[in-house]
């Protein structure tokens, strides 16, 4: 499992230059799920790219659960800027592979999410992860991004 994390994170990293001036932010926060029942802390590192001509952000996460059962999920995402008039919400939708299941098999992932910033470079998101492989969990995750 480590190994396969590993390789994750550094496709992750890999991938950072590829997006011409991304930003990257940090996650932390709880996290609950299902197959296998588990709950606890959970990090994510995100890089984002927004394209200029429409109010959508292409960006890749990696998620850790902090928790005995361990795994992750990397996936790319589009995240749809609101304007103004919803204080800077957002939502947004992602698929990838992760092995957030029973017998930690990797998989295929799915997540939506969406936030709220609450200060500069800070927001509280709400993220729902599916592993769509045999045994896949369900789970949540709320926390405080931080923007660097």
């Amino acid at each position: 499992m480590r190994k396969t994390l590993l390789l994750a994170l550094l496709t992750l990293l890999c991938g950072v230059p590829v997006l011409a001036q991304a930003d990257v932010s940090v996650a932390g926060g709880g996290w609950v799920g299902t197959s296998p029942a588990q709950s606890g802390g959970a990090v994510m590192i995100s890089t984002s790219s927004s394209i200029p001509v429409v109010p959508i952000s292409l960006q890749a996460t990696l998620l850790v659960p902090v928790t005995r059962q361990g795994g992750y999920a990397i996936t790319g995402e589009l995240r749809g800027l609101s304007g103004a008039g919803f204080g800077g919400a957002y939502v947004g939708i992602g698929a990838g592979i992760g092995d957030l299941s029973i017998g930690r098999t990797t998989g295929p992932v799915l997540t939506v999410f969406g936030g709220k910033p609450i200060a500069p470079h800070a927001s509280v998101e709400l993220r729902l992860y599916q592993g769509l492989q045999a045994g896949g969990t369900t789970a949540g995750f709320a926390g405080l991004r931080f923007s660097l």
